[in-house]
């Protein structure tokens, strides 16, 4: 978990496997198994130009020496593999600090846009150690250079604002479609900050699945609080979709508020959420409430629900 999450978030709760739901069921499809080919010159401010190859699936980067870092021109200073859109790879620093080597090689998670042609990735730097060619957030963006432009801009200033807003809901999909894919990998943290960035782009109630998915990243880890604010945002919008109101149940069940749980499981049960089926696989879930009579009543409920619509079903028409 990031510091800047231990720090917003001190109180963590265990982490347990409450609501082992498939996101991939309720959010949108997953990204496609092949990778970008990203080829050719891409600048990253500070850091200077990498001249990019991909091969496969496999990407290298090496530097053409105009940055602060001067990097042997020789040796790749990013190399890595796709999954998807999302990059798994090894950058290598320039960096100052008492005690920190002044080249270094990180470990990094990226993401291809592939609507502006950009690559963006997150770096985590050792204890003290300061790196001129990444934001000071840790933020370290690949553009190409023949966006950039001759004075390092990309012309966005000019765009009519009905354009920006098109490109923002198509930044906001593109991430959630991430968040989604790593999701389904089981790589928690990760899609969570997909998720935090596809409400950066757009935090409005049509982007509800991202707060659906955000909550339930943050319910995986153990951040109930949280969690149980952006279920409940998402909810906001959509009261009666059934897997958010289970992931909201689950929620207030870790959070040993029985009443709001039931009242949330009782929802999803008179949407026609199958709690029965879900709860036989959430041993965490039965730990909570499995003694529990109105739960009891409610399993019994969605039992009795779901068999008259599969005896329905298969009823011959008149």
């Amino acid at each position: 978990m990031p510091p800047m999450m231990r720090r917003l978030y001190p109180q963590m709760a265990p982490v347990y496997r409450t609501t082992g739901l498939a996101l991939a069921l309720f959010l949108v499809p997953g990204l496609a198994a092949a990778g970008p080919t990203l080829s050719g010159s891409f600048q990253a401010d500070a850091y200077g130009t990498l001249e990019l190859k991909t091969e496969g699936e496999h990407v290298s980067g090496r530097p053409l020496g105009d940055g602060v870092c001067r990097l042997n021109k020789q040796d790749p200073a990013l190399e890595g593999d796709f999954e998807g859109s999302v990059l798994v790879a090894r950058l290598t620093l320039c960096q100052t600090g008492e005690l920190c080597p002044k080249q270094q090689t990180y470990t990094v998670l990226g993401f291809y846009n592939e609507e502006d042609q950009t690559l963006v990735a997150h770096v985590r730097l050792s204890k003290g150690c300061q790196a001129e060619a990444v934001q000071k957030s840790g933020r370290f963006v690949l553009m190409p250079v023949s966006r950039t432009g001759s004075a390092g801009g990309s012309g966005d200033a000019a765009e009519p604002d009905s354009k920006r807003g098109s490109r923002s809901e198509e930044a906001a999909k593109q991430a959630l479609q991430r968040g989604n894919a790593l999701y389904q990998q089981g790589k928690i943290s990760e899609a969570m900050a997909q998720f935090r960035q596809s409400l950066e782009y757009d935090s409005s109630d049509s982007n509800w699945p991202a707060y659906l998915g955000r909550g339930s990243c943050l319910l995986k880890l153990g951040y109930v609080s949280p969690a149980i604010k952006d279920l409940e945002k998402a909810r906001a919008v959509q009261p009666q979709h059934g897997p958010l109101l289970y992931v909201l149940g689950c929620a207030y069940a870790q959070k040993r508020d029985k009443s709001k749980a039931l009242d949330s499981l009782r929802s999803a049960v008179n949407v026609g959420y199958e709690l029965h089926a879900s709860a036989e696989s959430d041993p965490d879930l039965m730990r909570y409430l499995g003694s529990d009579q109105q739960f009891k009543e409610l399993l019994k409920a969605s039992r009795e629900k779901s068999a008259r619509g599969a005896a329905a079903s298969g009823t011959p028409s008149p």
